[in-house]
C-alpha cells in the first residue's frame, strides 16, 4: 500500500506553443488500473475509472515499482508483489528511459521518486502531481490542480483549471492554462508562460523568462537578471533584485524596476503607446525607452506627477527614480529631473531639457534642441548628434555635435 508524504514548498529561448488537441488524454481506462512494459524500456501505469489513485514510483536497477492504494493488474512485463494487490513491479530490458501515468478522473496524486523521465497525466479532478529527479512532462488537465517539477528540466503544463505550480530546481519550461494560476520558478534558468487568467508569476534565484500573455497578471522578477513581458491585459511587473528587462506591452500597466539598473520598455505590441501606465525604477540606474519603433510624439518629465507623460492622451506616469529616458521617432519633448540624468531624443526633431544635476543629453537623429541652463554649478555635456541641432549651455556645460550655439 503506498504511504503518500506530503511536500511543503521546497524553495528568449525556443517556445512552442502547444494546444490541447495536440496532447489529448487518452481514452478510459478500464475498471482495474494496469502497468505495462511497452517499446522494452518503458513502464505504463493507466489508472481504473472511478478510482481515487495515490500513485508512488521508485526504482531498483531496471526495475520500476508501481504503488497505488487501490488494486492494480500486472500487464506484459510486470509482476504482481506477493500479498499486497496495490503494487506491481515492471522489469525493463535495458535501463527505463520513460514512466508514464495516467490517473483520468477524481482527485489523484502521482509521485516519482526516481530520476527516469516521467510523463504524467493527472486528468480530471484536483490533483496533486510530482515529478521527479529527471526531465519530467507533467500535465494537470482539468481541475485545480497542484504540480512540482523538483528536480530536472521539466516541461509543466497546467490547463484548466486554477493551479498551482512549483518549478523545482532546475531549468523549467511552464505553461499555466485558461485559469487564475499560480506559478513559481523557484531554482534555474526558467521559462513561465500563463497563457489566459489573471495569473501570478514569480521567477527565481537565476535569469528567468516570465510572460503574461492574456489576462491581468502579476509578474515577479524575483533574483537574477530577468525578462519580464506582461502582454495583453492590465498587468504588474516588479523587477526584484538583478538588472532587469521589463516589457509592459498592451493595457494599463504598473511597472517596478527594483534593486538593480532596470530597462523597461514602454513599447506596445503594435508600435504606439496603449493605456495609461506607472514607470518607477527602484533603486540603481534605470532606464526607460519609448524606442525608435514608437512612432508618436511623446513627453516626458519623471517628475512624479500623474498621467502627465507618454503620447497625447495616453496619460503614462513617470517616477523620479526613473534616471535615463529615450524617446521614440516623433518630435518628443523629455524634461530631467533636479538631479543627475541622461536623456535622448532618438529619431525626430526634439526638445531636451536638463534641470538640475550633471546631466547628459543627446539628440540623436532629427534637428534638436537641447538646453541645459539651469542655475546649478553642475557640469552639463551636450550632444547634438546628427542633424543641424541647437544646444543653450550654462557657464559649466560642455557641447559637441552642435551647429547652434547660441549666447
Amino acid at each position: 500500500m503506498a504511504r503518500f508524504v506530503w511536500l511543503p514548498r521546497v524553495a528568449l529561448t525556443l517556445f512552442t506553443t502547444v494546444s490541447a488537441g495536440a496532447l489529448a488524454a487518452p481514452a478510459q481506462a478500464a475498471a482495474t488500473g494496469v502497468a505495462t512494459v511497452v517499446a522494452s524500456t518503458k513502464v505504463r501505469f493507466k489508472a481504473a475509472n472511478g478510482k481515487q489513485n495515490r500513485v508512488v514510483v521508485t526504482r531498483s536497477r531496471n526495475t520500476i515499482t508501481i504503488d497505488d492504494r487501490v488494486a492494480i493488474k500486472a500487464g506484459k512485463g510486470c509482476k504482481a508483489v506477493k500479498r499486497d494487490k496495490t503494487k506491481v513491479r515492471c522489469t525493463t530490458s535495458k535501463a527505463p528511459t520513460q514512466v508514464l501515468l495516467y490517473t483520468y478522473d477524481m482527485a489523484d496524486s502521482i509521485r516519482n521518486d526516481t530520476s527516469v523521465p516521467t510523463y504524467a497525466d493527472g486528468g480530471t479532478g484536483n490533483d496533486l502531481v510530482l515529478g521527479g529527479s529527471g526531465a519530467d512532462k507533467l500535465h494537470g488537465w482539468t481541475g485545480a490542480d497542484r504540480i512540482y517539477g523538483r528536480g530536472g528540466e521539466d516541461h509543466i503544463w497546467g490547463w484548466t483549471g486554477s493551479n498551482t505550480i512549483y518549478g523545482g530546481a532546475a531549468k523549467d519550461t511552464i505553461w499555466g492554462g485558461s485559469s487564475v494560476d499560480y506559478i513559481y520558478g523557484e531554482g534555474g534558468k526558467d521559462e513561465i508562460f500563463g497563457d489566459a487568467g489573471n495569473d501570478r508569476i514569480h521567477g527565481g534565484p537565476e535569469r528567468d523568462w516570465l510572460i503574461g500573455e492574456d489576462g491581468n497578471d502579476s509578474i515577479w522578477g524575483e533574483d537574477g537578471d530577468d525578462y519580464l513581458d506582461g502582454s495583453a491585459g492590465d498587468d504588474n511587473l516588479s523587477g526584484g533584485n538583478g538588472r532587469d528587462e521589463l516589457h509592459p506591452n498592451d493595457g494599463n500597466d504598473r511597472v517596478h524596476g527594483g534593486p538593480g539598473g532596470d530597462r523597461i520598455s514602454a513599447l506596445a505590441g503594435n508600435g504606439e503607446g496603449v493605456g495609461a501606465d506607472y514607470y518607477g525604477g527602484g533603486t540603481g540606474y534605470d532606464w526607460l525607452t519609448y524606442g525608435s519603433y514608437f512612432t508618436k510624439a511623446v513627453t516626458v518629465d519623471a517628475d512624479g506627477v500623474t498621467g502627465d507623460d507618454g503620447a497625447a492622451g495616453e496619460r503614462d506616469t513617470v517616477a523620479t527614480d526613473i534616471e535615463a529616458i529615450t524617446g521614440g521617432s516623433g518630435d518628443d519633448v523629455i524634461v530631467g529631473r533636479p538631479a543627475d540624468d541622461s536623456l535622448s531624443g532618438g529619431p525626430g526633431n526634439d526638445s531636451l531639457y536638463g534641470g538640475g544635476g550633471a546631466d547628459y543629453l543627446s539628440g540623436d537623429d532629427g534637428d534638436d534642441h537641447l538646453s541645459s541652463k539651469d542655475d546649478d554649478k553642475a557640469a552639463d555635456s551636450l550632444n547634438g548628434g546628427d542633424g543641424n541641432d541647437e544646444c543653450l549651455l550654462g557657464d559649466t556645460d560642455y557641447s559637441y555635435n552642435c551647429e547652434n550655439i547660441p549666447a
